[in-house]
């Protein structure tokens, strides 16, 4: 099965392939009957898509964020090419890589080279001067290594291309060194926060290289589970003083900010302030700078 790039597809066409789906919602036409509406999205762009039959037992078999390989056709509706599902079903390393699937497909690449991002990150992450918040950052990222120059930031938002985790990252760091002189706060811990606040997102985004482990993973959010994983690693780490153990989890889970914007916490502590509004700025200057 050779997956024909979103770039390439024209009207017209009987096509089968692998695609992110970014984006489900289910729709009803005039006569009240219900369709997916969907948006897929591979290393070339994105396309509409629809499921017109077989809605119920088509939508359980996957699920948005997941790679689906599909069987369908092109069509053109105004000025736009969409899809018609015929079949669609979650894809996996493990099922589908004797097809063709390859999770690299699937998004795009950041302009970065991820290996000298990881070099200036280690680099950066050397110049932490408490002890144990730099063993600490070191180890999980090491442990993480391979994924963590892989991985995007989200599925739909920013840093939405492979090594747009480590990228943001790098970002992150570069302002919390300046802002964190500025306003004269704990800047090592500043910087443990922005390497590692979004470390759960290597478990909780399927980018398709092995079936997720469990429903926890999925469903607990990124925050609590990136705090989970930091706590656990805390725990291997001599010495760590509790009150920047508190500290740095504080940082974790209030990052998103308000509690409407599905944030755990909101900021008390300064440190925590600057780490939510530089992450909110950077991802939205990513955003925008991608129109």
């Amino acid at each position: 099965m050779k997956s024909i790039l979103i770039s390439n597809l024209v009207s017209g066409m009987k096509l089968q392939g692998f695609y992110l789906c970014i984006e489900k919602k289910l729709r009803r036409k005039k006569d009240g009957s219900i369709y997916l509406d969907l948006l897929l999205q591979d290393k070339s762009g994105l396309i509409r898509a629809r499921i017109w039959d077989n809605v119920e037992s088509l939508s359980k078999k996957f699920d948005v964020g997941n790679p689906v390989a599909i069987k369908g056709s092109t069509y053109k509706y105004g000025d736009s090419i969409f899809i018609k599902i015929k079949n669609i079903t979650r894809a996996s390393i493990e099922k589908y890589a004797k097809y063709g699937f390859s999770s690299s497909d699937l998004i795009p690449s950041s302009k970065k080279n991820p290996k000298q991002l990881w070099s200036h990150l280690i680099k950066e992450i050397d110049q932490i001067s408490k002890i144990h918040l730099k063993q600490l950052v070191k180890k999980i990222l090491v442990d993480h290594k391979q994924k963590f120059q892989i991985y995007p930031a989200s599925i739909s938002y920013q840093y939405n291309y492979q090594s747009g985790l480590i990228e943001q990252t790098v970002s992150l760091i570069k302002i919390s060194k300046i802002l964190g002189k500025h306003y004269k706060v704990d800047t090592d811990l500043l910087l443990t926060g922005a390497c590692l606040h979004q470390i759960g997102k290597l478990y909780s985004i399927n980018m398709g290289f092995s079936q997720p482990k469990s429903n926890e993973r999925r469903l607990i959010g990124n925050a609590i589970l990136s705090r989970d994983i930091v706590n656990n690693y805390i725990r291997q780490v001599k010495r760590f003083p509790n009150e920047d153990k508190i500290r740095l989890e504080h940082l974790i889970l209030s990052y998103q900010g308000r509690k409407e914007w599905q944030s755990p916490v909101e900021p008390q502590t300064l440190e925590a302030v600057l780490l939510h509004t530089i992450n909110y700025m950077d991802s939205h200057v990513n955003v925008m700078s991608q129109k």
